[in-house]
């Protein structure tokens, strides 16, 4: 079972990386707000339990493909490829869960609102 702590830096990362792309929210502060929201608590310790069968190790090169895409914003500054590079990112998600994306966090909401099925 992957701990609940390397999903809540997955969760508070995915959403600090939406806030960026869709209100120009400042990152780190959206990373620190995420990270420490109950909500958000509460769903990475729910997804450690029902996706159990999730390996450590994919889900640290899910969190390690989210780090390279905030280290891009940081050192871009702004651009139009911030939301193909984290819809990448769900894309291989979908496809890694037969074609579906998992049912965790607001990831459908996201997914949807960055139009990420245009995004493959």
């Amino acid at each position: 079972m992957v701990s609940p702590q390397l999903w809540l830096e997955i969760l508070s990362l995915t959403k600090a990386l939406f806030d960026a792309i869709k209100s120009g929210a400042d990152l780190l502060a959206s990373y620190q707000k995420h990270k420490q929201e109950k909500e958000t608590v509460q769903e990475s310790q729910r997804v450690s339990e029902v996706f159990s069968t999730y390996s450590e190790n994919e889900v640290k090169k899910i969190l390690l493909r989210l780090e390279q895409c905030r280290d891009r914003f940081i050192k871009q500054g702004g651009g139009t490829d911030r939301a193909s590079c984290l819809c990448s990112i769900l894309n291989e998600v979908k496809i890694g869960n037969g074609g579906q994306l998992p049912i965790i966090d607001d990831w459908a909401n996201i997914y949807r609102q960055l139009g990420c099925g245009t995004h493959q």
